[in-house]
């Protein structure tokens, strides 16, 4: 939609008609610098207006839109150009959208960042001070722990159930389902391992201890919950 194109084409309607701004103004119960604004392309009709426009001069409001009477075009052609033409415009306004808000952000940061530098200085001290690692060897062990768990998980999503017991899916008949719903049980299993082994690093942390605990806890408990549910309802029982 060609603001400028539109507006000259109601210019010329309102000329044929012998009319002047303050005339047509009156006649669609809008001010005169509207009008104005419309004509020179400095601003656009609203549905009302195009409404109006389009009963005061006989013609549709597809032809106002494209600036053009529909003798030129047929008014399919003419209507596929206006919503192209809006589509873009929307797309258009979308892009601009976004890129605003990007440099918002990025604006944002750079005059934060000095401010809050002191903070997150003091908290990165603060975490280093209590930052323990006192056997080193458990910690790569239980990372390693929470690794094979997640591996051996999305093997059996990928198919390779048959690294389970047979008498976990001896009686399943939909194999499929089965071992998409285990595997990606067994991965999600690691997540607790995993969050609770790295939080062990601030374990002289007294609420991050318990947090620690508390998710472990949790984390695995529910885990089995669904494990347990998964092979009930594809195997009729735990084994």
């Amino acid at each position: 939609m060609n603001a400028q194109k539109c507006g000259k084409f109601i210019a010329e309607l309102r000329k044929e008609k012998n009319l002047t701004q303050k005339d047509l103004a009156i006649e669609l119960n809008v001010s005169d610098k509207a009008i104005s604004r419309w004509e020179t392309g400095k601003g656009f009709p609203d549905v009302d207006s195009l409404q109006a426009l389009s009963k005061f001069f006989y013609i549709t409001i597809n032809e106002l839109l494209a600036g053009e009477k529909a003798e030129i075009k047929t008014i399919e052609e003419i209507a596929e150009e206006n919503i192209i033409s809006a589509i873009t415009e929307t797309e258009k306004n979308k892009k601009t959208k976004k890129s605003t808000i990007a440099l918002s952000v990025i604006v944002a940061l750079v005059l934060l960042i000095p401010l809050l530098k002191g903070s997150i200085e003091s908290i990165a001290e603060l975490f280093w001070k209590y930052t323990l690692l006192e056997e080193p060897w458990l910690f790569i062990f239980m990372l390693f722990i929470s690794l094979c768990i997640f591996f051996a998980g999305l093997t059996v999503y990928k198919g390779h159930y048959k690294i389970l017991h047979s008498y976990h899916y001896r009686n399943v008949k939909d194999i499929n389902g089965y071992y998409h719903e285990i595997g990606k049980e067994l991965m999600f299993m690691s997540l607790p391992l995993l969050i609770s082994t790295i939080l062990e690093l601030w374990i002289s942390i007294e609420i991050i201890a318990i947090f620690s605990k508390l998710i472990l806890t949790l984390g695995f408990t529910i885990c089995f919950i669904f494990i347990f549910k998964t092979q009930i309802k594809y195997n009729g029982s735990l084994f």
